[in-house]
């Protein structure tokens, strides 16, 4: 029997436990499949003692809430509130200052196109009437 043969057989036992006699034989002289052997049995061992110990019935739940502990970092509540507020503070702080700088008094051009528009709407021929005010307004070169 070669290596190959050997773990083949191997991975076909159901336990390897029970060797058939060509395959200790291979043991005897092989010290490569000796130890694929024995880490075989421990393998085998460690399942059947896992098998046999005794499970409680909430260990899925104890282990889904830890779960969910180790997944929710604390203070996270807190971070989206204060970029929240502060902002609001910015937008707010950014309205008052452009108040300082702009003029409240209304400029000579809201004037005269307040007056226009007014002509306009209350004239008797209105589109004459705005024809005349443009070409009266502007220059031409």
């Amino acid at each position: 029997m070669n290596c190959k043969e050997f773990k083949n057989q191997l991975a076909s036992l159901e336990q390897p436990d029970t060797l058939p006699p060509v395959m200790h034989e291979h043991i005897g002289t092989c010290a490569s499949c000796r130890s694929v052997w024995e880490k075989t049995q421990m393998l085998f061992s460690f399942v059947t003692e896992e098998k046999t110990r005794k499970v409680s019935s909430f260990v899925t739940t104890r282990i889904m809430a830890e779960i969910e502990d180790a997944g929710r970092p604390s203070g996270v509540l807190g971070r989206p509130v204060l970029v929240s507020v502060l902002s609001v503070f910015l937008l707010l702080l950014g309205f008052f200052s452009a108040s300082l700088f702009t003029n409240p008094q209304p400029s000579a051009l809201a004037d005269s196109t307040e007056n226009i528009a007014t002509d306009y709407f209350f004239s008797d021929n209105p589109g004459s009437q705005l024809e005349e005010i443009w070409l009266n307004t502007y220059t031409y070169e």
